[in-house]
């Protein structure tokens, strides 16, 4: 390994500002894009990362109507209905 790609390593291990994102900061992201921007992508990314449920988001403070623009991203709810619909 060159020194240099050592220095990068040795560097994000001693890092004090790494990227600590616990589920609750995520949940707190989420909720305040999509009170602002309800179609924001970056939301939608980090609600599918984390696997945020609907009753969490839901106990967070996110509006009904918001919650039920998101129902293809929460639990799989299209494709529920899609092979529902097949059968």
């Amino acid at each position: 390994m060159g020194k240099s790609k050592q220095r990068i390593i040795a560097k994000a291990k001693n890092d004090k500002s790494q990227l600590n994102f616990t589920r609750q900061d995520a949940l707190a992201s989420v909720i305040e894009d999509l009170t602002y921007n309800p179609a924001s992508i970056s939301a939608k990314k980090m609600i599918t990362l984390f696997g945020l449920t609907a009753e969490e988001l839901s106990e967070a403070g996110l509006s009904y109507e918001v919650l039920r623009s998101l129902d293809c991203l929460i639990g799989n709810f299209c494709s529920y209905n899609y092979t529902q619909s097949i059968k």
